[in-house]
């Protein structure tokens, strides 16, 4: 039998905060607990369902005070600008009533 030899690349993520500096997004919370979480999915179909069973998970092991289900606009018009830039106001909206926002995409 001949020899295989096998390459495993492990991606780890360089964060925006740690390339780019803290100043430009929000501080990271050090815990959830007593914290409103919200979760906002995408348009993907199990999206809603991924991030469901977070919210679960998250208010039994990490004592949140609230989990906050977010739904994005179904179709925005992107026109010239980014795809956020026609969520922006949903998007304030969110950060005022909220302490920590988790996304997720899912097909």
């Amino acid at each position: 039998m001949s020899e295989v030899t096998l390459s495993i690349l492990a991606p780890l993520p360089v964060f925006r905060d740690e390339i780019i500096g803290a100043e430009t997004l929000a501080p990271r919370p050090g815990t959830l607990e007593g914290k409103t979480v919200g979760l906002m999915p995408n348009w993907r179909p199990s999206a809603f369902d991924l991030l469901k069973a977070v919210g679960e998970v998250i208010t039994e092991r990490c004592g949140v005070k609230a989990v906050v289900m977010e739904q994005p606009t179904r179709e925005v018009p992107v026109g010239k600008g980014r795809l956020l830039d026609g969520m922006a106001e949903q998007l304030d909206d969110l950060a005022r009533r909220v302490d920590a926002v988790i996304t997720a995409t899912g097909d």
